[in-house]
């Protein structure tokens, strides 16, 4: 048994570490502080908009249109490395409110050398460019992009690299576009008497028509009757001339509101314009337009700020860090740091996780995004579970690597723009997503699970003398274990997306790719166990059988739907090669993983050692 000094330092090291982390939770999470002479953009950014078919606040709006355009979520003043950066929020505001410097924000990236002769752009360092630049040459630039479009009608892979990036351009473009227009079009109505006025509001109608087909705009004003919907400031700020100038009616207060937040800002008086935003939340919290929940939209706000998952990655990273040191010495110490700072770390991926459910109104798991952030979690705890029994810190080394992996995953497929995409009519059913989804992505985590298990057996036997037998004994038991909750969640998923897909297509099974790949995870987990209940492999075969698994998870998660096959293939095509291409070469580590680990037992340095 461990000495009481050496037990009550490594308890000191653990609480030490998870009281820091602590901290770091807290200071991230900590409100963004303005004094009175700066803008307070964290409160102008609660304001509630519709934007991408749902209520959110105009910061996760600003994050989802930067991010669709420039791929970041700030935005660089300069093209030094030094140079100062301003949140998407910022940028936001000075597109919306038309300010000179919303055309100079050097945002969109053009690498396509065709792409720069046709915009009259020169090849420069980070290859980005302002919206002001982009229009030296619009005139060529929509006639490319109307050939491109029809030669996407005729055939989409017939396309070239130059007409895929031009219609990569033309869809930033329109967003970035749509912005201003949504808020913008006031400023495009000219005229003294009531029918210059109206002459000018025709002539922006017909504008309004030809940028909405580009894409999506943002509905900035609520409505405050039962027979109205939500509306673009622009098309509100039309009704209301309209209505002045031929009923005489009063205008509406939240574009009243509006118009004043601008004007402050237009006029740089930052405590004018805090003062106008705390008056339109407080009208908003007053009398919220319908489909409107203030409570929700703030705490969104919070989240979206706080970024608590990028907050867990980082832990999850530095308790792989302390996990591995606990190979190497101070065993004891090492591995009760690392399982404490998971179990905290544990704590705010599942707060993240009833967030989303909480602003969604959804069950966790909706879009690919979702599933790899449910996945993590479920490693993460099936993992600090087998370490609670086992007490040999492979739970906690596998917990932290699953977490850190599937929330970087994560991130990377966060990189499109908002996560809390539109559900497609076929998945709109709390009930199938709460079930079937749920169940079935629980399949995928323990077969992932079992795989790293798996993973960690070959490595350990093969390269290092650690592997006892009592070690290799737990690690099969880990392995076993996990593959026999696999197997019921993939069941059990399985059987009932047949019932979910019965009740919406009308058959139970149609051999779709997506259903074949669940069906085939099942098989493989039940041949895996039959194998081993039969004699046919021992603790060696199981892991190697564990880790062909990871190949099918991979093949039925992420394969159909970067396909685009089948019926279930929900995904979002862009960046599909580049996708593919990654998922075929962890198919090939996986192989080679599998051909080490059935290299012969005299070649294994932990089984020579125990020899």
């Amino acid at each position: 048994p461990p000495a009481p000094a050496s037990q009550w330092l490594s308890v000191t090291v653990a609480a030490t570490l998870v009281l820091l982390a602590g901290g770091y939770i807290a200071s991230k999470a900590m409100p963004p502080k303005s004094s009175p002479f700066e803008y307070d953009l964290a409160a102008f950014g609660r304001i509630p908009v519709v934007y991408e078919g749902r209520v959110k606040p105009l910061e996760t709006a600003a994050h989802s249109s930067l991010l669709t355009i420039s791929g970041k979520t700030v935005v660089k003043l300069g093209r030094e490395k030094d140079a100062k950066s301003i949140p998407a929020i910022q940028w936001m505001l000075d597109v919306i409110s038309e300010s000179k410097a919303a055309d100079e924000y050097e945002v969109f990236r053009i690498e396509n050398l065709g792409l720069h002769e046709t915009m009259g752009v020169t090849k420069r360092e980070g290859m980005r460019y302002s919206r002001g630049e982009l229009r030296q040459k619009e005139a060529e630039f929509h006639k490319q992009v109307g050939l491109a479009r029809a030669q996407a009608k005729k055939d989409k892979r017939l396309l070239s690299v130059y007409q895929r990036k031009v219609l990569e351009l033309s869809d930033k473009v329109a967003t970035f576009d749509n912005l201003q227009f949504a808020f913008g079009l006031q400023h495009r109505i000219r005229g003294e008497t009531a029918e210059e006025v109206i002459k000018s509001f025709q002539m922006a109608v017909q504008f309004e028509k030809a940028i909405a087909t580009e894409g999506e705009a943002v509905f900035a004003v609520g409505p405050v009757t039962k027979d109205q919907e939500w509306r673009t400031l622009a098309g509100a700020w039309l009704e209301n001339v309209v209505k002045a100038v031929r009923d005489k009616q009063d205008a509406d207060p939240m574009v009243t509101a509006w118009d004043s937040i601008f004007k402050a800002y237009s006029k740089e008086k930052p405590k004018e314009f805090n003062r106008e935003v705390e008056a339109f939340l407080g009208q908003l919290q007053a009398k919220p337009p319908r489909d409107v929940n203030p409570t929700k939209v703030n705490f969104e706000t919070f989240f979206n700020r706080f970024q608590p998952f990028a907050v867990a990655d980082r832990l999850y990273l530095v308790a792989f860090i302390l996990a591995a040191c606990g190979w190497l010495g101070w065993t004891q110490g090492f591995n009760r740091a690392a399982f404490w700072l998971q179990v905290l770390t544990l704590a705010l991926h599942s707060f993240a996780l009833i967030g989303r459910i909480y602003i969604s109104g959804r069950p966790p798991v909706t879009n690919l995004y979702s599933s790899a952030i449910f996945v993590g979690w479920g490693c993460v705890v099936l993992g600090l579970v087998l370490e609670m029994i086992y007490r040999i810190g492979i739970g906690s080394l596998i917990a932290s690597v699953a977490g850190y992996v599937t929330l970087l995953i994560a991130d990377s497929l966060a990189s499109h723009g908002d996560t809390f995409t539109v559900l497609q009519a076929v998945l709109d059913t709390q009930f199938w997503l709460a079930t079937h989804v749920t169940c079935i992505t629980f399949g995928y985590a323990t077969t992932y699970l079992a795989g790293l298990f798996g993973i960690v057996y070959v490595l350990r036997g093969l390269f290092t003398p650690s592997l006892t037998r009592d070690i290799a004994r737990d690690l099969n038991r880990m392995i076993y274990g996990t593959l026999c909750f696999s197997i019921f969640f993939s069941f059990v998923g399985t059987v009932l997306g047949g019932l979910w897909a019965d009740d919406s297509w009308g058959r139970f099974w149609g051999w779709d790719p997506k259903e074949n790949g669940a069906l085939i995870i099942v098989l493989w987990n039940a041949l895996a166990l039959h194998a081993r209940w039969g004699g046919m492999v021992k603790e060696r075969g199981l892991a190697v059988l564990a880790i062909a698994g990871n190949i099918f998870v991979s093949w039925s998660w992420w394969g159909v739907n970067l396909l685009g096959a089948g019926l279930h293939a929900y995904a979002d095509a862009d960046g599909t090669s580049t996708m593919l291409a990654y998922l075929l070469l962890f198919a090939v580590s996986q192989v080679a993983l599998i051909a080490i680990g059935s290299i012969p037992k005299p070649y294994w340095r932990s089984f020579r050692a125990s020899s």
